[in-house]
């Protein structure tokens, strides 16, 4: 079966993408892997392709049931020296139209991205996907709580301050406690030198109850989105998501219960 992973994480400038796309990038090499890009609101890939023509469709029609994820998904897998038909793009569209007609379908009365999501089988060009990473926004609570619930894993980044940490606390409690679903959250550009990170850090662990994964911060990937550098073997961020992977990869038993 697929195993749908979904990065989220509460503003911008987390470095959520990065770390969305570094994982599907290695998942890549477990499996054939689809990463989404589901945030709507600030969309990064598309400008970051060869060529705009080359996306067949976008992921903003995809989830609101106006085409098939067959139709839209590209694969980059060449682009990025990976085997043929291991990793695949959707992106999302950057006009400013797009970006409305998702604020609209935030509302919870229009349930298209659900049944989309809950109708969805995961097949691309040759057949079944084995993993699917979603991008997500930092808002839309309904498309967050749609995504969540069909989510095996959830990767929730942050950034080492009192105000993420109390979003990702209350999501904890109050969202993902009602999915069968695994939480891992990570601590982005840690840096165990800053005054008072060992308090942030017992207080996270306090409050969390969960081991983070820490990743510092990594200069060549903070400025800016670059694919070049993010689905490369020399991505140190890898290293940081090992166990992630492990887990994701292995399929534990829950699965067996969605």
């Amino acid at each position: 079966m697929t195993v749908v992973v979904s990065v989220q994480h509460s503003r911008g400038g987390s470095g959520a993408t990065t770390v969305a796309l570094t994982l599907a990038y290695n998942l890549s090499m477990h499996g054939r892997t689809l990463y989404i890009e589901a945030d709507f609101l600030n969309p990064m890939i598309e400008k970051h392709m060869l060529s705009r023509s080359i996306i067949p469709r976008w992921s903003n029609e995809w989830i609101t049931g106006e085409t098939s994820l067959n139709e839209s998904c590209i694969d980059v897998s060449g682009m990025f020296n990976l085997a043929s038909k291991s990793l695949y793009f959707l992106p999302a569209n950057s006009s400013e139209g797009a970006r409305r007609r998702m604020e609209i379908l935030d509302a919870e009365g229009d349930k298209r991205i659900l049944k989309t999501l809950e109708r969805e089988k995961w097949n691309a060009d040759v057949g079944p996907l084995d993993y699917v990473v979603i991008d997500t926004p930092p808002w839309m609570y309904y498309t967050l709580t749609c995504i969540s619930y069909i989510s095996n894993y959830i990767l929730y980044v942050i950034r080492p301050n009192i105000y993420e940490l109390s979003i990702l606390s209350d999501r904890i409690e109050n969202v993902y406690s009602n999915f069968i679903c695994l939480v891992i959250p990570i601590i982005n550009m840690f840096n165990p030198d800053i005054k008072n990170m060992e308090k942030f850090e017992k207080e996270f662990l306090e409050r969390i109850g969960i081991k983070p994964v820490k990743i510092p911060y990594l200069s060549e990937l903070a400025v800016e989105i670059d694919l070049s550098r993010i689905l490369d073997r020399k991505n140190r961020i890898l290293n940081y998501l090992v166990d992630a992977v492990e887990e994701v990869v292995k399929k534990p038993r829950i699965f067996e219960s969605i």
